[in-house]
């Protein structure tokens, strides 16, 4: 019987992970929405170009990517790597490009990479016009909202905004007053990573002066500056915190996770697993009445691996030295 079922299970693991391969081989990691200025080849390489920055700014987690020398080749051959392009609403160019071609890039740099998988923000931004004060909220619209969110997209860091849920007029005294800590709790109830809490001031010039406060588990800082700078500063820790230091290097890792004992319970543990930060792929090594032992393919290292799955709520460590965790029920 419990051949049977192991083979059922190998099997089952061969057609989940080649669901998730198709599903989350790039997501839209590689692929971006810039402005592109007039008609014709040269307009469009300028865009690709344009979005080539984007995309290294994204996937190194370093706001300088785009400028730094040894990624000067990818930016100027652009246009050598667009999978495929369409134009888009607003003058806007949606572009894909190659991603093996710019990992493999980012290696041989030997930058630091940050994959697909990003830490989910919840921002709290108070807005003073004139004395006139209102929070930004999920049902907002707005230029302020908008710039917030797009430098976000630029730097790949998905954003939640204070909804119904929420008691917005407290929220916004508490934005205002710096007592933090019950917008920070509220991350939890979004799921999410991190806390982005801003105080803007319209100032004469009819811009945002901002003062941003970031918090995340083991994180926190602080800035000054205008609406996008916000985005950036979280964007900034957590690279720090998250991107691969051994980008390039590939290892297979075995991690046994116990607690499964239903077909439920293991597709929950082998898709989270299967969406990590790093892993590559994902096999059955060896099924026991209560457990199953994945053999992982990692972009990086174990150490990476095991911080990556540490922030994963599925899993609870045993041993991590030997890389044992329990399914979280």
């Amino acid at each position: 019987m419990m051949n049977r079922t192991r083979s059922w299970l190998a099997a089952l693991a061969i057609g989940a992970l080649a669901a998730h391969a198709d599903a989350a081989s790039i997501g839209d990691m590689y692929t971006v929405t810039v402005p592109v200025t007039g008609q014709g080849e040269s307009a469009r390489q300028a865009a690709f170009r344009d979005a080539m920055r984007d995309i290294l700014i994204r996937a190194t987690g370093r706001g300088d990517a785009a400028g730094l020398e040894s990624l000067a080749p990818l930016v100027a051959n652009a246009g050598r790597h667009v999978v495929s392009f369409r134009r888009a609403a607003g003058n806007q160019l949606a572009v894909s490009f190659d991603g093996s071609t710019i990992e493999n890039s980012i290696d041989a740099a030997g930058l630091a990479f940050w994959g697909p998988d990003r830490p989910l923000t919840l921002v709290w931004l108070a807005v003073d016009r004139g004395g006139r004060r209102n929070l930004i909220s999920s049902s907002t619209s707005g230029d302020d909202r908008q710039r917030v969110e797009r430098a976000a997209a630029r730097r790949g860091i998905p954003l939640a905004w204070p909804g119904a849920g929420d008691d917005l007029g407290r929220g916004l005294q508490q934005t205002w007053s710096g007592d933090h800590a019950s917008l920070v709790n509220a991350a939890r109830r979004y799921g999410a990573d991190g806390v982005l809490i801003g105080r803007a001031v319209t100032t004469v010039a009819r811009q945002q002066d901002v003062e941003w406060t970031f918090t995340s588990a083991g994180l926190s800082a602080e800035t000054r500056g205008d609406l996008e700078s916000g985005p950036n500063l979280a964007a900034d820790r957590y690279a720090s915190a998250y991107a691969s230091r051994n980008a390039g290097q590939r290892i297979e890792q075995l991690v046994t996770v116990t607690g499964i004992d239903t077909l439920n319970s293991y597709a929950t543990a082998l898709n989270a697993l299967g969406r990590l930060p790093l892993v590559r792929g994902v096999a059955v090594d060896e099924v026991a009445p209560d457990a199953v032992s994945f053999l992982l393919t990692v972009r990086g290292d174990a150490d990476a691996l095991r911080q990556a799955i540490r922030r994963e709520s599925r899993f609870v460590p045993v041993d991590e030295s030997r890389m044992i965790f329990a399914l979280s029920p």
